[in-house]
């Protein structure tokens, strides 16, 4: 990836300016700081009189090796990141300027000593405040570029922590105004604690949300015959035990409640083939239930091979990671067989295709699972579609993802609960052998301190 960047820019020069769209967060076996080896590879090449700017996923871990390399950073306000194109454009509208010598931004970057669990950068906690401050601060007066990092914490690097990025027309008021918003981030560390829902007390609270609704009868999760009645599904699965559990699928009720298995999210780096939710649907007997999506490309292979009306018996999930949970042991009915392929419907990546490889919708335990091949996680109910379920027909719905699915999901479900289990993307940070920590952290270390100092440029 680096060669082809060098070798289209070097293809393309004398070059004035130049637009990064990067995430932030990269690592490689090796390298801690992929955007910061990129950067300075990329200055090497076009010298220091090019101007450089890049825009930023805001989870990005910010390094004094990437920050030097460039004129200007920008980052998304919003979580789930809406905005790409707009922080894009934040960057890119000042080149010009730059260009020509009109303005020199100055920065300053202010990091904290801090780190923040994953989910106390979404919507319902303090992340509104944060945001409107983040927009307060970029309008003052001789502000070019205002922007917060709350770091990667799945990463075990030394800088996966929150930083202020401020660009000003001078080095004192860049360095002022960065360390104003980052003693308010202090004071308020706080209130970015976020409480962990675990498994059985996620699904716990979905069944009580549906009780409240008038969508489920206290006697109907524990009648072990809805079980049996899973595997009798070959014509018309949802028809079969929707009679067989006395109900049938009211387009007219609220919409599902979203379970989020947090700590499997795929996009956070974890494999996708947790166990620990579905485990719960079934010990709790819960039917009228998706997980989207499970990865398990030797199951889809089983599946594929047996075919649509085919009864196989499966080892279902939880071979990717310890963390992973046991595997599903049974017999599971073979719904339908997919490409994978679908495009995103969500605010958040519109129009995106994506392409997991083959995948199947199976029923094990009166629970329906789209498995697939690869790897993604969830922004829609695309997943659902490509292997044929209706998004409408299911009460409570499990998605692999911490926060991105809300800008559709957030719009469909009746509640959302989010749910931590042990897992590679879990938000409790004590669960992570961090070992090239070098500083007392908050919440990790409760006697961290700030202010740091903090490089300027």
């Amino acid at each position: 990836m680096k060669k082809d960047i060098l070798d289209s820019l070097a293809a393309a020069m004398p070059l004035d300016a130049i637009a990064l769209p990067l995430h932030g967060a990269g690592i490689a076996e090796g390298m801690d700081d992929v955007e910061g080896d990129l950067t300075a590879a990329i200055r090497k090449l076009v010298g220091p009189e090019v101007k450089l700017v890049a825009s930023l996923d805001h989870h990005g871990n910010m390094t004094d090796d990437f920050l030097r390399q460039l004129d200007l950073v920008a980052t998304v306000y919003h979580y789930p990141h809406i905005d790409e194109y707009e922080s894009a454009y934040r960057a890119a509208k000042l080149l010009p300027d730059m260009v020509k010598g009109v303005i020199k931004p100055c920065g300053h970057f202010e990091y904290l000593p801090f780190i923040m669990q994953m989910c106390s950068t979404m919507e319902g906690n303090i992340y509104e405040p944060v945001r409107k401050k983040v927009e307060e601060f970029a309008k003052r007066d001789g502000i070019y570029e205002f922007s917060y990092f709350y770091g990667f914490p799945p990463c075990d690097i030394a800088f996966n922590t929150p930083t202020v990025n401020c660009w000003a027309s001078s080095p004192e008021l860049a360095a002022s105004t960065a360390r104003e918003f980052a003693a308010w981030i202090w004071e308020h560390r706080q209130e970015f604690l976020f409480p962990l829902t675990p498994p059985a007390e996620a699904v716990r609270q979905a069944l009580a949300t549906l009780a409240s609704q008038g969508r489920i009868e206290s006697s109907e999760v524990s009648r072990p015959e809805v079980m049996e009645e899973s595997l009798k599904r070959l014509a018309n699965a949802d028809q079969e035990l929707a009679h067989a559990a006395g109900f049938l699928p009211d387009v007219d009720s609220p919409g599902p409640v979203v379970i989020a298995e947090m700590s499997d999210n795929p996009g956070c780096g974890a494999p996708g083939d947790s166990t620990q939710v579905l485990w719960e649907l079934i010990r709790n007997n819960v039917t009228q239930a998706a997980v989207c999506a499970m990865r398990d490309p030797v199951t889809v292979q089983q599946a594929m091979k047996a075919g649509v009306g085919s009864i196989i018996d499966v080892e279902l999930g939880g071979k990717l990671s310890r963390l992973s949970g046991e595997p599903v042991r049974g017999k599971a009915y073979v719904k339908t067989i997919s490409d994978g392929r679908y495009t995103i419907v969500s605010p958040m990546l519109n129009g995106g295709k994506v392409d997991v490889g083959p995948a199947v919708g199976l029923v094990i335990e009166g629970v329906d699972v789209a498995v697939v091949s690869g790897i993604m996680q969830s922004f829609d109910h695309g997943q659902m579609k490509m292997v044929g379920f209706d998004s409408d027909y299911y009460r409570i719905i499990v998605v692999k993802s911490a926060n991105h699915f809300r800008a559709w999901w957030s719009k469909v479900a009746s509640k959302i609960i989010d749910c931590d289990a042990p897992g590679i993307a879990s938000n409790d940070l004590t669960s992570f052998n961090y070992t090239k920590k070098n500083r007392k952290l908050f919440p990790l270390d409760p006697d961290a301190v700030f202010p740091e100092s903090a490089p300027q440029r």
